[in-house]
């Protein structure tokens, strides 16, 4: 939705940052991870990657050939940064699993995501259609204040809720949802005109939170990537310009809901085919920008590496590494002093479960042609 303090009405809404920091750490979950492939050799360029360049030990190596996830914490500049490095193994071509993480909705869709949706080229209002405000939201909408909201949301955002609904209506969340749509369109369509600048600031009772300064300090956050990318690190600083040879982009929206408060989450996908001669075997990298989350997260950048990691036999396999950093509610102050180290331990673990959920995702037999027959009728 609309973002910026003092910006006006319909650009960037829902912009106020939430405090409760124990939910942060499980809203961690909420964050879509990297995907890898199968089993690392003794010796391989991938198992050389996951141990000198990435830190993780031979035990850790172990645990990727029996299959699951490994996770480890990163050290970050700032109290209220958390940032995790995953790597899981994949049964599939880095090329399969773009092509699956292409199709977002079928991809995210799950239990606790019960509202998806990709926008098109040039996003459209119908892209929105299917989104409908979770019910706490909709109740603390009235009451918004700048400084006193439960979602996050611009002065501007929070007018044009009290003024746009007729809270005493039957239809005052059928209202509101129509202006969350409206302001989140409008979002989408003023950052891919002009970038970060169209991001504009949270208010949160002190001085405003800059969002374009946010991420540029992720960017800036000196994490051990894989292989170097930066003409995509560039492109996301600048974006709209600059965009590099043979990247794509695509934007999708979704409710996140894992027994905590269901959050909207706005996202920018940039997915980099890499050099396919390289030595390392990295095939893409992909780069998922958050726009806008109504709950938890000021800022967030996940970047995905795709390797080749072929094997002593078929089929060949995907090693994914994920970095992901992000800027959060509650991590500062005294009480953030005693939480930080409980969100950041349980940040690690939904981390950890979210890359065996993809894992299982990607590897998962593709439905039989009758039962895709059976569906579509």
């Amino acid at each position: 939705m609309s973002s910026a303090a003092g910006a006006p009405p319909g650009r960037n809404p829902i912009h106020r940052l939430s405090s409760e920091a124990a939910r942060v750490a499980l809203a961690w979950a909420f964050l879509p991870i990297a995907v890898v492939s199968p089993a690392a050799q003794s010796g391989s360029t991938v198992e050389r990657l996951v141990t000198q360049t990435l830190g993780f030990s031979t035990d850790d190596v172990r645990t990727l050939d029996r299959g699951s996830a490994v996770i480890r914490s990163l050290d970050t500049p700032v109290r209220e940064e958390l940032a995790n490095i995953g790597v899981v193994y994949v049964e599939a071509r880095p090329e399969q699993v773009v092509e699956q993480f292409r199709d977002i909705e079928r991809f995210e869709r799950g239990s606790g995501i019960p509202q998806i949706g990709r926008f098109a080229s040039p996003p459209r209002l119908e892209d929105l259609q299917a989104l409908t405000l979770p019910e706490a939201d909709v109740e603390a909408l009235p009451g918004c204040r700048p400084g006193d909201c439960e979602v996050k949301l611009s002065a501007p955002a929070m007018e044009r809720f009290r003024t746009g609904v007729d809270w005493s209506s039957e239809t005052a969340a059928g209202q509101a949802d129509e202006i969350a749509r409206e302001m989140i369109l409008e979002l989408v369509r003023a950052y891919q005109a002009e970038g970060n600048a169209a991001l504009g600031s949270y208010v949160d009772g002190g001085r405003p939170l800059l969002v374009a300064e946010q991420f540029r300090a992720l960017l800036a956050g000196g994490d051990p990537l894989p292989v170097p990318v930066p003409a995509l690190l560039a492109y996301l600083d600048d974006y709209p310009h600059g965009r590099p040879a043979g990247a794509e982009d695509f934007f999708y929206w979704t409710v996140v809901d894992f027994g905590l408060k269901p959050t909207i989450r706005v996202n920018h996908v940039t997915i980099h085919p890499l050099d396919a001669g390289s030595s390392s075997g990295a095939a893409y990298a992909i780069a998922i920008k958050q726009l806008y989350a109504s709950h938890y997260f000021h800022t967030t950048l996940e970047l995905r590496f795709l390797f080749d990691h072929p094997r002593g036999s078929d089929p060949p396999g995907t090693a994914l590494v994920s970095i992901t950093r992000s800027r959060n509610d509650g991590m500062t102050g005294f009480r953030g002093w005693f939480l930080r180290p409980v969100i950041r331990r349980r940040s690690r673990d939904a981390v950890r479960n979210y890359l065996e959920h993809v894992k299982q995702q990607v590897e998962r037999p593709a439905p039989a042609a009758s039962e895709t027959l059976e569906t579509a009728k």
